[in-house]
């Protein structure tokens, strides 16, 4: 067997054509940085021709699978961090650095081996669109889902997963409220597959991927293929692009300038505190 790599952020585990791949940034609540998803997508790309690999787990260590993407200037995932530009960061780099955004996991979802995501805890923004790139989604009775940035940061670069995995009236209820959504409410819309009790999260997801790993990996991939098919002909692809040019007209509104003035002027702790503030929790 070859040697494991090691990473920053990603712990890696593979046996019985399963490897699994767990978030390790526990003290961000597993919050993408650049660096994680890097990592992760590098990964991602070595299974997708490693002929030992059938099915791949993806899954976080800590109290939560994953808050989103990092709100730190450090670990800001587009090339511009908004707090740096008062008048609004520009709206052509805006929009290239979303459509990278959504080609990644765009490239996640047509991954050629099945993806099975584990979910504890909170699983937001970011973190939801990891999820919607998923194929399977098993989530214990503590996970919640859901974009509380959708007041004022924007949408999701996939957000039209949304309706095609929870149906158009509740999707459109999350996005106009940023409410948050249990696992039970979530397994019965089909956002997530199955809902388990927390001590039995690691033995089901284990037993789903052990028993999808009996299917030869080739067939996999063409079964994997020609269901995503079906949303490609929906009009996937255009859709996503849609998507982009939205999210970075909304990149330029009163709220999001708001939020990043604040950020600026007194930090990420009262943004998100004036956030609640106006909105809820």
């Amino acid at each position: 067997m070859s040697v494991l790599p090691t990473y920053d952020y990603l712990l890696i585990d593979r046996s019985d054509k399963i490897l699994t791949i767990t978030l390790n940034r526990p003290e961000r609540l597993n919050a993408l940085s650049q660096n994680l998803m890097d990592e992760l997508n590098g990964e991602l790309a070595r299974a997708a021709d490693d002929d030992a690999v059938s099915v791949i787990i993806i899954k976080s260590t800590g109290r939560a699978f994953c808050v989103g993407y990092d709100l730190q200037e450090e670990d800001w995932i587009t090339s511009q961090y908004p707090a740096n530009f008062p008048d609004g960061v520009d709206p052509e780099t805006d929009t290239k650095d979303i459509q990278y955004l959504l080609d990644y996991w765009m490239d996640m979802w047509r991954h050629p081996k099945p993806i099975i995501t584990q979910v504890h805890g909170a699983c937001l923004s970011g973190g939801g669109e990891l999820l919607a790139a998923s194929d399977i989604v098993i989530a214990s009775e503590n996970a919640s889902f859901g974009h509380p940035a959708g007041r004022d940061l924007g949408i999701p670069p996939t957000v039209f997963f949304w309706p095609l995995l929870m149906g158009m009236r509740k999707a459109k209820e999350m996005l106009y409220t940023s409410k948050m959504m249990g696992a039970a409410e979530a397994e019965k819309l089909g956002l997530i597959n199955d809902m388990v009790p927390a001590d039995q999260l690691d033995a089901h997801t284990r037993a789903m991927a052990v028993d999808i790993a009996r299917t030869p990996v080739e067939h996999l991939k063409i079964l994997k293929i020609s269901a995503n098919n079906f949303y490609e002909n929906m009009g996937v692809q255009e859709s996503s692009d849609a998507a982009v040019v939205l999210d970075a007209e909304f990149h330029q509104s009163p709220v999001f300038l708001s939020f990043f003035k604040m950020v600026r002027e007194k930090g990420m702790k009262a943004a998100l505190a004036e956030r609640q503030r106006l909105f809820g929790p």
